[in-house]
């Protein structure tokens, strides 16, 4: 009777190992294709104030936006010792158009800014989309120097996203320009004057 139990015992310990070896290779063989894969990295907002979603080529409105809050932020609020940092960073969260277009502007801005020991911020108020990817981000922009302030005024931005393998890039950023208003009606007998922005003369009236 003893002698059935223990084989009895012995069958269920042989059946537990054979069922542990091959959870074992399971597991080994899982790190083993994880370890294969691409690492997925995506930067997120400091402060995320609200959830979202962002795939491989898409995010959801909410993240643009936090993420276009804090770009801006980032790249109009520096002092004289790092202005010039801050914007070789921005730079690398630009695509390699939009960074060769605008490297120069603001790193000769990062220069003024330090020759002058000017200090700025810029306070975010408000975010306008005008597409699922361009979107405008107005607030106040302070500047000091010598301890005084020397403008306080509203500014807004404007830019352009891509998403792309799991990381949102800058096509473009500009302070924001509003659309040129063009008079509804033109007086009979009065051709309308080209102005700069339609090919003529800067002073034409």
């Amino acid at each position: 009777m003893r002698l059935a139990r223990y084989l009895e015992k012995l069958d269920q310990a042989v059946w537990l190992a054979r069922i542990l070896q091959c959870t074992t290779l399971a597991l080994a063989v899982a790190v083993l294709v994880l370890a294969r894969q691409q690492t997925i990295l995506h930067i997120a907002p400091p402060a995320i104030q609200r959830d979202y979603r962002i795939g491989p080529t898409t995010a959801s409105k909410e993240y643009l936006e936090q993420m276009a809050v804090f770009l801006a932020t980032s790249v109009l609020t520096v002092n004289p010792d790092n202005a010039e940092y801050t914007a070789r960073a921005f730079l690398q969260h630009l695509t390699p158009e939009a960074r060769g277009e605008l490297e120069a502007a603001l790193l000769g801005e990062a220069s003024y800014l330090k020759k002058r020991a000017i200090t700025q911020a810029f306070y975010p108020r408000t975010v306008d989309f005008f597409s699922p990817t361009q979107l405008r981000v107005t607030g106040t922009l302070v500047q000091w120097a010598g301890g005084k302030t020397i403008t306080q005024r509203d500014a807004a931005y404007a830019m352009a996203l891509e998403v792309k393998a799991y990381a949102v890039r800058l096509r473009s950023f500009a302070l924001y320009q509003p659309p040129r208003e063009i008079p509804a009606t033109i007086e009979q007998g009065a051709p309308a004057q080209p102005g700069p922005a339609d090919g003529g003369p800067a002073g034409a009236r």
